[in-house]
């Protein structure tokens, strides 16, 4: 592409987030003087930059960004907004970047080089503040010097990630051997202190405040007596009760948790604290290592370069990587550190506890979390077939995988999350249930009359859409009009040439005008029709294709063994289970056994009204007082349910192959 020599000019900048000599708008600042010299057209300014990672924005006129973002990604927001923007504009004739560095920092330099060369080659000229490359000539071989250069540097950014984990590591072993803090928020009951390395008091640290004074560090030390009130009385309650009960308990009293008001990210999306207290976080503030004056670094680790090993940073093994699902890549995960990896020093103040009792406590929270301590419920659905398409007929509820005596089951959401106060312990065996409904699909796919059916049933449908569709032939009638406009247009062109007066040329142009506009409108209006019409398909084409998804479904219906592809199968036929249960004598117990229920597929509605109110258990508790309030007066008035959608199949396969059960 042929682009200006002096055209428009973009600036891209990757920053990692932490602290260097020269800040962002500095580099803009830089930007801003270069493009003036280069006589380019650049709207970037020092403080929009400053706008962008306050707004958490990658893009601003000229001015893109990747914020806190590793170099080794070369897929990134801002990266790939601004490569799109460059490659979009003609008039984009210069990239200004601070350096190679700030570019990327690949893992293999090669694939940086690529990116580089896919923007030179289209013309466009690099500005680093070092060194300016120019475009690439068509048809000539790269200048060797030139490849060696971007070869070598792009290899020296890579090698400095591993060199800058390498100094932090040891860095953070040097701090936490003397008890000082490594980073991070301090935890619930303490703060932040600055002080000397002989142990002298400076001043407290509000959040995010961040200080660099030659011979000083930050140590943890504990904060108001509110806090460690809260705390000692959360350790006595755990003597005698759960975390939830602890959680709930603190809930109803309107004492918020340790992180109201501040905001988290789960899943990529970033949402406010309530404030409402959970088991984990009750768990955590009383295995805090600091009540006992003690300073642990280490107990878990994360990094795709070096990771703490027994005698300092160590290289990732197999044991640190975990295939992605989505792109079955190996990904480095975090993984917990073995007791003995991990390195403990003497606080800088006295045991907030007793010790003793601390421990036994400690044991009696291992012995209560059993083998689950530790590992967190997965989000693989094809260890939940029936997630949430598998219904209590009693209350309407759905019933939440849980695992049981090495395999799993479905037990009531309801009776669940009332702690066993309303419905009932109405349970079934999950492969059990499972291979139900793969039969009832056999039963229906396997007739050797079915696939005949379907196939006539298809070219019916396809036969009555070909006739009744609408947009279609709006579509054609459109385009016959614009044809017609189009033939007139160049006829009154030719007349225009013709005109042999001012006044017909004038008369001439005005209709010339008239039938331009209506040309634009016919057009906008074509547009707009073949969004809403359906792709062009022959009947047979789409027959196919929907006889193919029914074949599909027969192969895999054929294997009752795989839950992975009996989760496909429920998919694609939208298949739901709705239960009856009734209560049998078995020896000396009376159990809820299925004692009938249906089967939907497709659009087919339910047989009873599905649930969709609030599944927490204080929205229950608030509604089980209402309704004992309002029998009280002599009126039931419970609210409506609120429209929600209850999804419980994000379960499966957590650390250790072991399964902890549905989120609720």
């Amino acid at each position: 592409m042929k682009r200006p020599i002096e055209g428009r000019a973009l600036f891209y900048h990757r920053d990692s987030g932490g602290k260097h000599e020269t800040t962002p708008d500095q580099y803009v600042a830089w930007a801003v003087s270069r493009s003036a010299e280069l006589h380019l057209s650049f709207d970037g300014m020092p403080d929009g930059i400053t706008a962008m990672i306050q707004d958490g924005r990658s893009t601003n006129g000229d001015l893109f960004l990747d914020y806190d973002v590793k170099g080794n990604l070369l897929s990134r927001m801002g990266l790939d907004a601004m490569i799109k923007e460059a490659l979009r504009d003609p008039n984009v004739s210069h990239i200004l970047i601070p350096r190679r560095d700030r570019f990327a920092r690949p893992d293999v330099p090669m694939d940086a080089i690529r990116l580089e060369d896919t923007l030179r080659s289209d013309g466009i000229t690099l500005v680093f503040m070092d060194k300016v490359c120019p475009p690439l000539p068509k048809k000539k071989r790269r200048d060797i010097g030139d490849q060696i250069t971007a070869l070598v540097d792009y290899d020296r950014a890579g090698e400095e990630r591993r060199t800058l984990a390498q100094k932090i590591i040891y860095a953070q072993i040097h701090l936490a051997k003397a008890g000082f803090s490594t980073g991070g928020r301090a935890p619930f009951g303490f703060r932040r202190w600055l002080v000397r390395e002989d142990g002298t008091l400076v001043r407290q640290l509000p959040d995010r405040e961040y200080v660099r004074t030659p011979g000083h560090h930050v140590v943890w030390l504990p904060g108001p007596e509110k806090e460690l009130r809260l705390i000692r009385r959360i350790l006595t309650m755990l003597e005698t009760m759960p975390a939830t009960r602890v959680a709930a308990q603190l809930t109803r009293e309107g004492i918020l948790s340790p992180n109201a008001g501040h905001c988290r990210k789960d899943n990529g999306v970033t949402h406010p604290v309530s404030g409402v207290w959970h088991q984990t976080t009750i768990v955590n503030i009383a295995k805090n290592p600091l009540l006992v004056a003690v300073c642990t670094y280490g107990l878990r680790s994360m990094g795709d370069e070096l990771r703490l090993g027994q005698n300092g940073p160590r290289e990732l093994t197999d044991d640190d990587y975990h295939i992605d699902r989505n792109t079955q890549e190996a990904r480095p995960k975090v993984i917990r550190n073995p007791k003995t990896q991990r390195i403990t020093a003497p606080a800088q103040f006295a045991p907030l506890v007793d010790a003793q009792r601390h421990e036994r406590l400690m044991a009696t929270l291992d012995q209560r979390g059993g083998t689950q301590r530790g590992k967190p419920r997965s989000h693989d659905p094809t260890r939940n077939p029936l997630g949430a398409r598998i219904f209590d007929m009693a209350c309407g509820w759905p019933l939440y995988r849980q695992p049981y005596s090495g395999s799993f089951r479905y037990v009531c959401g309801l009776y669940q999350q009332s702690h066993g106060a309303n419905c009932e312990h109405n349970t079934v065996d999950g492969p059990t249930a499972t291979r139900f409904m793969l039969s009832c699909h056999r039963q229906r796919l396997l007739s050797p009359t079915l696939l005949p059916k379907v196939e006539r049933r298809l070219r019916e449908l396809a036969a009555r859409a070909d006739c009744d569709n609408e947009a279609d032939r709006a579509l054609a009638e459109q385009r016959t009009e614009l044809a017609q406009v189009q033939t007139q247009l160049k006829t009154v062109s030719a007349n225009m040439a013709l005109a042999q007066t001012p006044a017909q040329f004038e008369a001439i142009s005005a209709m010339f005008d008239q039938m331009k506009a209506q040309e634009a409108a016919l057009q906008a209006q074509i547009a707009e029709t073949e969004l809403k019409a359906e792709p062009i398909m022959d009947a047979d084409s789409k027959i196919a294709a929907a006889m193919s998804v029914v074949h599909r479904l027969t192969d895999l219906v054929a294997d009752s063994s795989r839950l992975d592809l009996a989760t496909e199968v429920f998919r694609l036929t939208n298949a739901r289970l709705f239960l009856d249960f009734q209560p049998v004598q078995v020896k000396n117990r009376v159990l809820n056994k299925v004692a009938g229920g249906f089967v939907t597929f497709g659009d087919t509605p339910a047989p009873l009204d599905i649930y969709r109110g609030p599944t927490g258990h204080q929205a229950l508790h608030d509604d089980r007082e209402k309704a004992i309030a309002a029998a009280e007066t002599g009126r039931l008035c419970l609210p409506p349910p609120a429209e929600s959608s209850i999804c419980s199949g994000l379960e499966g396969k957590s650390l250790g192959n072991v399964s902890r059960g549905d989120w609720i």
